[in-house]
C-alpha cells in the first residue's frame, strides 16, 4: 500500500505539503494541489490514519448505494439489508443514484473518502474500468443486481433470465405466441441484459418479438411506451420492474386504449391486492436478497474473499396463472370514430411534433375536437405557411414556425393576433415561462404561443475534466486550471489541449465540433461570439457595424475554432455535433436543449455517464424555439384556442416534457421527479435569464426583412474568410450588402 512519502516523490514536493492538501489546513498552490492529487490517483493512495482504520475495521459504517428511492424492489433489497447490518452493531448510511451514473460516481467516492467499512452497490454504471478502479481501493464492496465483467467480486442477484424463460414458456402455454415485447433497462446492466438475451432465446423466429430498452425510470417507460403503442400493439408485454409497469399502464391509459397483458417483475408480498389489475406481477425474494448482500459484507470485512448468491423468483416454483390469450381479448373492437370538428397542424418534423401526434387522441377525448398533425422539413416550411396563409381555402389552422420569422409573418398578416387569449386568462399567460412569451411578441401584441423554447448549453465529459492526472497535465502546459470554459480564449484553449493533433496524450480525439452545413447552424454560432466579445451587428440606430473590432475578433475565435473541430465546419450538422459528443469522439459541446434528453440518454450507455453541463463561456447564449401560428383565415378559431390552452395544462405538459426533455411552460420546472430525470432543467430557468434573440433588423413603418436575408449575407461572408481571405475585408464587404438590403427595404 502506498504511503504518504510515495505521494510526495511522486508529486516531486514534501510530505509536509501532501500533508496540508490532505488535512486542508492550509492552503497550497493550484499548482502543487493537482500535482498532489495526480499522485494520489496514479498510486490508489489511502492516507495513513484511513489505512490504519481499514486494516484494523474499527470502522463501522456500511455506504449502501441503490438506483433509486422510488424502486420498490430497492426498498425491499433496502429493508432486508438493514435488518442485517443493524443487528450486527454498524451503521446504515443510505445514498440514492437516481440512475445519473454521475450521482453514483459521486456517492462512492463520498463513502470511500469517508472510510467506510464496505458498500453494497446496485450500480447504473456500465463502464468496467470504473469497476476496476474501485476495487482497487481494496474496500470490501458486494454489488447487487448489475454484476461487473470481473469474475473476483462479491455478487447477489435474482436468475433474471431464469424467469425470463419461465415467463416465455407460460405465455406459449396460454396462447400467445407473437406480438409480445420485453421492457427492460440499459442491456448494459448485467441483469436486464440476462433478460434481453434470454427473450430472445425463448422467441427466437416468432412474430412480432420486440425488445424495448429504457432506463428503468417510470418517466422514460413512459416516454417509450408512448410511441411503442401508438405504433405497434402488443398483445403481451414483461416488464423487468414495476417503475417500467407503471409507466406502460400510464402511456396505454393517455393514448385511450385497452391494456394489453402485462407482466412485471415484482416483490414477494402477502398482499395480493398491492399490485394493480391487470398487471400480473412475479414474486422476487428481494428482502431475502438484501440480507444476502449484507451477510457477503460482513464476511468479507472480517476475510475477503468472492463469492456469488443467486436467488430464483418465487414464481418458478409457486406457478404463474395466466388468462388465455383470445384475439379480442385485450384488443379494442372498431370503433366507428363519431363526426366532429378537426383542426390540421403544420409542425416541423421532430420529436416535438411526434410526441404531439401522440397525444392527440387525449384531447381529442378530452374536448371532442379531432387533430391532424403534418410535418415539413425546416428548409421547406416557410414557404408553404406563406403559401397557406395567404390562401382563401386554407389547409392549415395552426402552423409551428422558428420565432425568427414571426415578424416577416405578423406584418404580413399571416398570423391571427392572440393578445386576448394570452392575456386575458391570467393563469395560461401565468404558466408560460415569461423569456419563451417574449419570443411570441411582435410589435407589443402576441402572434404566437411559445411551444418550444430553450438556449444553448455547454455538455462537456466531467471524466476528462475531473480527471486529477488530465488536470496536471492542463496545468502543466497552460499554468491554468482545467475547467469548463467562461469566456470564448479559453474554450479554444480547452478545445486545443483536448484535440490529438496537439496533444498525443488526450483522451479523446478532438476539442470539440460546430455546426455549419447552413446559415441558420451557423449563425447562432458567430452570433454567441460576437456578444461574448462585446460586440454587435447593429449600432443603435440600426447601421451595420459588421467590420467593427469586437466583431473581427469573434470571427478569428470561431476561424481558429475549426482546428480543433471533429469534422469540416460547413459540411456538419448540428445532429454530427451531437453524435460525435455522445460517442466520446469530443470533450464538450455548445448546443440547444432540444437535444439535451437524445445526449443523456446515449452518453449513459457508451461513455460511463459522465455528463455535465453548464453555461457557454461568457453567459451570451442565443435564445431559440419554435411557436405555434393560428392562420388568420382558419374557420376554428375556437378550436384553436381550446388547443392552445389544452397544450399548457399541467398534466399535458408533464407528458410533453417527459417525450420531448424541455417545455416552455413553468409547471415541469417545478417537478422534483422531472428535476431528477432532466438535472439539466435546473439551470435552464436561469440560462434563459442571459438569453438574447436572434438578430434581426426592425424600423416601425418599414417593410420586415425576409428573417434569412441577412443570415443569408453573413453566412457567405464567413465561408470566404475559411478560405484565407481577409476577415475585416470580408466584413467591410457584408457591411455593404447588409446596408444595400436595408435601404431596398427602406430601412435607413
Amino acid at each position: 500500500m502506498a504511503t504518504i512519502k510515495d505521494v510526495a516523490r511522486e508529486a516531486g514536493l514534501s510530505t509536509a505539503t501532501v500533508s496540508c492538501v490532505l488535512s486542508g489546513k492550509k492552503n497550497v498552490s493550484h499548482a502543487a494541489r493537482i500535482r498532489i492529487m495526480a499522485a494520489i490517483e496514479k498510486l490508489g493512495y489511502i492516507p495513513n490514519e484511513n489505512a490504519r482504520k481499514l486494516k484494523l475495521r474499527t470502522s463501522r459504517d456500511i455506504g449502501i448505494l441503490l438506483t433509486s428511492i422510488d424502486d420498490i424492489y430497492h426498498s425491499e433489497i433496502l429493508k432486508g439489508i438493514s435488518s442485517v447490518i443493524q443487528a450486527n452493531n454498524y451503521s446504515v448510511n443510505i445514498s440514492f443514484s437516481n440512475n445519473q451514473p454521475k450521482a453514483e460516481t459521486e456517492a462512492l467516492n463520498d463513502f470511500i473518502s469517508r472510510n467506510y467499512a464496505g458498500i453494497i452497490l446496485a450500480s447504473c454504471i456500465t463502464d468496467n474500468q470504473y469497476f476496476q478502479k474501485l476495487l482497487s481501493r481494496k474496500i470490501p464492496v458486494v454489488f447487487v443486481g448489475h454484476r461487473p465483467r470481473n469474475p473476483d467480486v462479491n455478487f447477489a442477484g435474482i436468475t433474471n433470465g431464469k424467469t425470463i424463460e419461465y415467463l416465455a414458456e407460460s405465455l406459449i402455454d396460454a396462447g400467445y405466441v407473437k406480438n409480445i415485447a420485453l421492457f427492460c433497462g440499459s442491456p448494459g446492466i448485467s441483469s436486464e441484459n440476462a433478460c434481453a438475451d434470454a427473450f430472445k432465446k425463448a422467441f427466437r423466429d416468432r412474430v412480432g418479438i420486440c425488445i424495448y430498452y429504457t432506463n428503468m425510470s417510470k418517466e422514460d417507460s413512459f416516454r417509450v411506451a408512448l410511441s411503442t403503442l401508438a405504433s405497434a400493439y402488443p398483445d403481451a408485454i414483461i416488464a423487468t420492474s414495476e417503475n417500467i409497469a407503471h409507466g406502460i399502464l400510464e402511456s396505454a391509459k393517455v393514448l385511450n386504449l385497452p391494456v394489453p397483458l402485462i407482466i412485471s417483475f415484482a416483490e414477494e408480498t402477502w398482499i395480493d391486492t398491492k399490485y394493480l389489475s391487470p398487471v400480473v406481477h412475479t414474486s422476487r425474494p428481494a428482502f431475502k436478497l438484501g440480507v444476502s448482500a449484507a451477510s457477503l459484507l460482513l464476511e468479507n470485512i472480517k476475510e475477503q474473499k468472492h463469492e456469488t448468491v443467486l436467488l430464483d423468483d418465487n414464481i418458478i416454483k409457486m406457478g404463474i396463472s395466466l388468462p388465455r390469450f383470445a384475439p379480442a381479448g385485450f384488443r379494442a373492437e372498431p370503433v366507428l370514430r363519431e363526426e366532429m370538428p378537426e383542426l390540421n397542424l403544420l409542425m416541423l418534423d421532430c420529436n416535438l411534433a411526434h410526441a404531439i401526434s401522440v397525444l392527440a387522441d387525449k384531447f381529442e377525448k378530452d374536448h371532442k375536437i379531432r387533430v391532424n398533425v403534418e410535418t415539413g422539413i425546416q428548409s421547406e416550411l416557410h414557404n408553404v405557411i406563406l403559401e397557406d396563409s395567404l390562401s382563401s381555402v386554407p389547409k392549415y389552422d395552426i402552423f409551428m414556425f422558428d420565432i425568427p420569422w414571426l415578424n416577416f409573418l405578423a406584418q404580413n398578416e399571416c398570423l391571427e393576433d392572440l393578445t386576448g387569449l394570452i392575456t386575458e386568462d391570467r393563469d395560461f399567460y401565468n404558466s408560460i415561462i415569461k423569456e419563451n412569451l417574449i419570443n411570441s411578441m411582435y410589435r407589443s401584441r402576441y402572434y404566437s404561443i411559445p411551444i418550444f423554447g430553450g438556449a444553448q448549453l455547454l455538455f462537456y465529459r466531467t471524466d476528462v475534466f475531473e480527471n486529477p492526472v488530465i488536470s496536471k497535465d492542463y496545468f502543466s502546459q497552460t499554468e491554468r486550471k482545467l475547467r469548463p470554459p467562461k469566456t470564448w480564449k479559453e474554450f479554444n484553449s480547452v478545445a486545443r489541449f483536448f484535440t490529438r493533433e496537439f496533444n498525443s496524450a488526450s483522451p479523446v480525439e478532438f476539442g470539440t465540433s460546430c455546426p455549419g452545413i447552413m446559415a441558420e447552424e451557423l449563425c447562432p454560432e458567430i452570433y454567441i461570439r460576437i456578444w461574448g466579445h462585446n460586440g454587435a451587428l447593429f449600432s443603435e440606430n440600426n447601421i451595420p457595424q459588421l467590420d467593427s473590432k469586437q466583431n473581427i475578433r469573434a470571427f478569428e475565435n470561431l476561424i481558429e475554432a475549426q482546428r480543433y473541430v471533429s469534422r469540416p465546419l460547413f459540411e456538419t450538422s448540428i445532429i454530427d455535433t451531437v453524435e460525435d459528443f455522445y460517442r466520446g469522439k469530443t470533450a464538450m459541446l455548445i448546443t440547444y436543449t432540444e437535444y439535451a434528453t437524445k445526449i443523456m440518454d446515449a452518453i449513459n450507455r457508451n461513455v460511463s455517464g459522465k455528463l455535465g453541463f453548464t453555461f457557454i463561456p461568457q453567459r451570451t447564449p442565443i435564445s431559440t424555439g419554435w411557436n405555434l401560428g393560428l392562420n388568420p383565415y382558419s374557420s376554428k378559431k375556437e378550436h384553436a384556442f381550446a388547443f392552445f390552452k389544452w397544450l399548457f395544462r399541467k398534466d399535458v405538459n408533464y407528458y410533453l416534457t417527459i417525450l420531448d426533455g424541455q417545455s416552455t411552460s413553468i409547471y415541469p420546472y417545478e417537478n422534483n421527479e422531472l428535476l431528477k430525470l432532466y438535472p439539466w432543467m435546473g439551470i435552464t430557468i436561469d440560462n434563459f435569464k442571459f438569453s438574447r434573440k436572434r438578430l434581426t433588423s426592425d424600423k416601425k413603418n418599414s417593410i420586415i426583412i425576409p428573417w434569412n436575408r441577412i443570415e443569408n449575407i453573413i453566412y457567405s461572408s464567413a465561408k470566404k474568410m475559411f478560405e484565407n481571405n481577409s476577415v475585416s475585408g470580408c466584413l467591410s464587404e457584408a457591411n455593404s450588402q447588409i446596408s444595400h438590403l436595408l435601404s431596398m427595404y427602406g430601412h435607413v
